[in-house]
C-alpha cells in the first residue's frame, strides 16, 4: 500500500455519511447568530467551535452524544458529544417542548480541558 492508498480509504472513511440519531428525531435547533454573549457567535468567536459541529455531535451517530439536565437551571440541557473527526464537545443548550417538538437553543459549545471528568462533575 503507498501513500495515495492510504490517503483515499482515509478519506472514505472520514467522508461517509454519519445516519441521524433516532433520538433526536423530533429535534429542532435555533440557532441565536447576532449575540456575541451565547449562542453561534459566541460559540465560534471563543470556542473556536462551528454550528455544523455542534449539530454533527448532536444530531448524527456515530459518534455518540449523551444529554443530562443541567442541577441548576432545569430548563437546559447539557450534551456530551463527539463530531465525526473525534472532537469531544461539551454543548449546553436552553430546552422546551412546545406541540410534540423539542427545541435547542446552543448557549455555548466547547472542547473542555478535563475532557470527560468535566462531563462526569455534573452527575
Amino acid at each position: 500500500m503507498n501513500d495515495d492508498d492510504l490517503h483515499r480509504i482515509v478519506d472514505a472513511y472520514l467522508s461517509a455519511a454519519a445516519s441521524p440519531n433516532p433520538t433526536m428525531e423530533a429535534v429542532r435547533i435555533v440557532w441565536e447568530r447576532d449575540d456575541p454573549r451565547f449562542g453561534a457567535k459566541h460559540i465560534a468567536e471563543v470556542h473556536g467551535v462551528s454550528e455544523a459541529e455542534v449539530e454533527q455531535a448532536l444530531f448524527e451517530i456515530p459518534p455518540y452524544v449523551e444529554a443530562k439536565r443541567h442541577p441548576d437551571f432545569p430548563n437546559r440541557t447539557l450534551f456530551w458529544g463527539a463530531t465525526q473527526w473525534d472532537r469531544w464537545l461539551f454543548i449546553v443548550c436552553q430546552d422546551w417542548t412546545e406541540n410534540g417538538i423539542r427545541y435547542l437553543i446552543p448557549i455555548t459549545a466547547f472542547e473542555p480541558e478535563q475532557g470527560v471528568k468535566y462531563w462526569e462533575k455534573f452527575t
